[in-house]
């Protein structure tokens, strides 16, 4: 089988995978925020009369092309974010392909010259790890957007990828990828323990208000929650999934999914070689686009989250003072790693032969020179320091400002994001974010004024950007000697961060 064959083959495999996975999501995004339970029909249902959709209309792209954007039962409209959504995920897919295996845009990564079955069989776990990333990114970004909140079930389950599958991958061509010092992994598996300590022990305080207690107070008001999938026929709800329906998104997406497969094809066969860094513009363009679209829907939650935010001003600064406190244990756990390794004891010898000691069982390596111990610290020092930046921004800026300044689901988002791909690539993309969300709040001044603006699809955004163009940006002056003086300053010269021979 030729190298165009197979190439073909894992760019047709991918890029319906990231369909299927977009129209995962989009029951996701509509049922979560609503409280209806993903089990709960297990099949998807029109909205507005209820009616059990086909199999052959739930088909990615297709089934809403086929039925034009409405209903087949009650000719309902189809918001053309169902479209939206399906047709991003499949682009992100493909990006994330093309980066990390066709043009290797990623360092660190297998530079094997057999081709891209090679480059999957060595470096799969990261890119299912990059894919479920972004997967989640996307569902807690549309959320974001209409609520103005992060549900942390996306960021757990990032978490749990991230740490299983980095503690999978770990081969030797990976120096270039970032990896902790013996220091850092230490101060990272103990500062995580002193965040566990501090959960268990808050979790475990006895609640003083029971369900009864709310019931029985006439103060109380119990929300009563009516799933859209219950409705009659011929009810429409009246927080339909949001958009009205639109030729114009579908046409663009349509024609951008069509572009980006054809530029893959025709590199692959040799026919047109673009430079990798302009095949991402038009997709990275229609994502910002899309953001900026989103949010100059005006919606309640608009107001809401700002009249929040006034009420709690008076309280926020003791809020994060508190919060501050509860990290309590996490720094004194990191301090006594940081005590241990700087001695001379047995712990420190024996963790700093052990981290990068290749394991097996049986005189069987499990997997291609396999360090779980290495692959384990590199997910937990990416989740610890890219939590660690988000909570110190949040502190920082709310005690200087007397309001709260950052949501606390963004940093959660911010430290899953870093147990999956480093917290480099979180730093930058944090930065990256500032610049972007000024200029789409900009862009949506002509249609609302609010004040608040939702961050998760700011950061999700850069740092897809990030990730892409990850080692080229490390090769801008100012970008090189800022993280090379953290990384001297903090991390005592940690493998991986890639700027050797930088000047």
């Amino acid at each position: 089988m030729g190298p165009f064959i197979v190439t073909l083959w894992w760019i047709f495999f991918w890029g319906t995978l990231g369909l299927c996975f977009g129209s995962f999501l989009n029951v996701i995004i509509y049922r979560l925020p609503r409280d209806i339970a993903l089990s709960d029909p297990v099949w998807s249902a029109c909205p507005y009369c209820s009616a059990r959709i086909r199999w052959y209309d739930n088909l990615p792209l297709f089934g809403f092309l086929s039925l034009r954007g409405r209903c087949r039962d009650c000719f309902a409209p189809i918001s053309s974010r169902y479209f939206v959504v399906e047709a991003l995920m499949g682009m992100i897919v493909l990006l994330l392909l093309d980066a990390f295996f066709m043009q290797q845009t990623r360092l660190g990564l297998s530079d094997s010259p057999i081709g891209i079955n090679e480059h999957l069989s060595y470096d799969w776990p990261i890119f299912v790890a990059h894919v479920i990333l972004f997967s989640c990114l996307v569902g807690m970004s549309a959320i974001d957007l209409e609520h103005y909140w992060v549900d942390v079930r996306f960021t757990n389950w990032v978490t749990i990828v991230g740490l299983v599958l980095h503690t999978i991958w770990t081969p030797v061509h990976t120096t270039d990828w970032y990896r902790p010092s013996e220091t850092t992994a230490l101060m990272s598996m103990f500062a995580l323990g002193g965040v566990i300590l501090a959960w268990l022990m808050t979790i475990c305080q006895p609640n003083v208000d029971s369900e009864d207690d709310l019931i029985d107070d006439p103060e109380v008001e119990v929300p009563v929650v009516v799933s859209p999938l219950r409705l009659a026929p011929g009810a429409a709800p009246s927080y339909a999934f949001t958009l009205q329906p639109s030729r114009i998104p579908v046409v663009i997406m349509s024609g951008a999914l069509i572009l980006l497969v054809a530029l893959l094809l025709t590199n692959a066969a040799g026919l047109f070689n673009l430079s990798p860094h302009w095949r991402v513009i038009i997709p990275l363009g229609l994502l910002f686009a899309f953001i900026v679209r989103e949010g100059s829907v005006v919606r309640s939650s608009d107001q809401e989250i700002v009249d929040a935010i006034y009420e709690e001003r008076h309280s926020a600064r003791s809020m994060v003072l508190g919060e501050l406190l509860w990290f309590a244990p996490a720094i004194v756990f990191a301090l006594v790693a940081y005590r241990i390794m700087s001695g001379e004891g047995a712990v420190a010898v024996h963790f700093e032969d052990t981290i990068e000691t290749a394991t097996r069982y049986w005189r069987i390596t499990l997997f291609r020179q396999w360090s779980p111990l290495m692959g384990l610290s590199t997910a937990v020092s990416g989740f610890v320091i890219a939590g660690a930046i988000g909570w110190s921004v949040r502190i920082l800026f709310t005690l200087v400002l007397g309001k709260e300044a950052f949501g606390t689901g963004d940093i959660h988002l911010m430290a899953a994001t870093g147990c999956v791909a480093g917290w480099p690539v979180v730093l930058l993309g944090f930065i990256v974010t500032c610049g972007l969300a000024v200029v789409g709040w900009l862009m949506t001044l002509p249609f609302k004024r609010s004040r608040a603006i939702p961050l998760g699809p700011w950061l999700s955004l850069s740092f897809l950007i990030v990730v892409i163009y990850y080692d080229s940006m490390l090769h801008w002056p100012i970008i090189a000697r800022c993280l090379l003086a953290v990384d001297m300053l903090f991390f005592k010269n940690s493998q991986g961060i890639g700027m050797q021979g930088i000047s």
